[in-house]
C-alpha cells in the first residue's frame, strides 16, 4: 500500500502517537500542502493589481469580500482537485493503482478537500492584512506544528488542525482516531468564522454600517 503515491501524500501518517516524528511521511504530508499554498500564493500576488482596480464594480467593500472569498474557496477547490488528480494519474501510469481501493481514495480525497477549502478560507481572510506576504508560510506551520502537537501528545491529537486532512488519523480507518463528522463540521465551523471576520473586519476598517 505505501508504494501508492496517493496514499503517501494524501492518506495521512498512521503511527503510534509515542516515538520520533516520522520525517518522511510528514514531509510527503506536507509537500502537496505547500504546494498548493505555494499555488495560491502565486494567484494572490497576480491578481492583487486587478482587484484593486475593479473594487468599484461591486457597489460596496462587503459586496467585494463576498466575492472575494468565494473565489479563494474556489481557487482551493480548483487546486486540491487538481493535486489529487495528479497522484492518481501518477500509480495509474506507473500500475500502482491496484493498491487502491475505491474506499480509501473517496475518503482521503473528501478529508484532504474539506481541509484545503477550511485552509484556503483563512487564507482569503490573512490576505486582508499587512502580514499577506507571509500568509503560505504562517499556514504551512499552522499545519506541520499542530500535527507534531497531536503526534507528541496524544490526548490533544483530536483537536489538532494538521490531523484534521488524513484519512489513516480518522475514525473511517481505526477505531481512536478523530471523529470524521466533527472534524468535518468544525473545518465548515473554520471557514464560516474567517468569512465573518473579514466582513466585519471591513466593516469597522471603512466604517460601514
Amino acid at each position: 500500500m505505501s508504494e501508492s503515491m496517493f496514499i503517501r501524500l494524501f492518506a495521512g501518517i498512521s503511527e503510534d502517537c509515542f516515538g520520533a516524528i516520522p520525517l518522511v511521511p510528514f514531509g510527503q504530508w506536507l509537500f502537496p500542502v505547500g504546494i498548493f499554498l505555494l499555488v495560491m500564493g502565486f494567484r494572490a500576488e497576480r491578481n492583487k493589481k486587478a482587484e484593486i482596480l475593479i473594487l468599484y464594480r461591486y457597489g460596496t467593500i462587503l459586496n467585494w469580500w463576498k466575492r472575494h472569498f468565494t473565489k479563494w474557496v474556489a481557487w482551493g477547490i480548483y487546486t486540491a482537485i487538481l493535486l489529487l488528480l495528479d497522484a492518481l494519474l501518477y500509480d495509474i501510469a506507473v500500475g500502482r493503482i491496484s493498491v487502491l481501493s475505491v474506499e480509501l481514495v473517496l475518503k482521503s480525497s473528501v478529508l484532504w478537500l474539506v481541509h484545503i477549502i477550511s485552509m484556503a478560507a483563512l487564507f482569503g481572510l490573512l490576505e486582508l492584512f499587512p502580514v499577506r506576504r507571509f500568509v503560505p508560510g504562517a499556514l504551512l506551520l499552522l499545519e506541520g506544528v499542530t500535527f507534531i502537537i497531536g503526534f507528541r501528545i496524544c490526548k490533544a491529537s483530536h483537536a489538532m488542525y494538521g490531523m484534521w486532512g488524513m484519512y489513516l488519523r480518522s475514525s473511517w480507518w481505526e477505531t481512536g482516531g478523530f471523529p470524521v463528522g466533527t472534524v468535518i463540521a468544525a473545518e465548515i465551523g473554520v471557514s464560516a468564522v474567517s468569512f465573518c471576520i473579514g466582513r466585519n473586519y471591513l466593516k469597522k476598517s471603512t466604517n460601514i454600517i
